[in-house]
């Protein structure tokens, strides 16, 4: 009916005036769960960039010092390799650097163990 009792007003006013706050959100068990997993994994994705960054920052450094004993000791055998490659930025460089250890090492495994025989020896 178009006429309401003055209790239904009441009630739909109240209604809208319900508060929430943070301390009644938290110690909802399902949101704590939720909030706690969002931090775990929040805590895990930082951990494994940092691992990550310290894997690339170890194959960066191995490649520069493959990149420096090639240059001393197999000068030739790195021209080669190298010929047409000037100019290219750093991480370029590295990439084709470790992608040259790859195939050195599955095509002339003897041959890279000596290079890496001589990068222990000049460190």
């Amino acid at each position: 009916s178009i006429l309401t009792s003055f209790d239904e007003v009441k009630d739909r006013e109240e209604a809208f005036t319900d508060q929430v706050s943070f301390s009644e959100l938290t110690s909802d068990p399902f949101l704590q769960a939720a909030f706690v997993a969002s931090a775990v994994a929040i805590v895990l994705l930082v951990a494994a960039k940092a691992v990550v960054n310290q894997m690339d920052k170890a194959v960066e450094q191995v490649a520069l010092d493959f990149d420096r004993v090639m240059k001393l000791k197999y000068a030739k055998k790195w021209d080669k390799f190298m010929i047409g490659k000037e100019g290219e930025d750093e991480a370029d460089r590295i990439q084709r650097v470790v992608e040259e250890m790859e195939r050195l090492t599955k095509e002339e495994p003897e041959f890279m163990e000596r290079v890496m025989q001589d990068i222990e020896r000049m460190q």
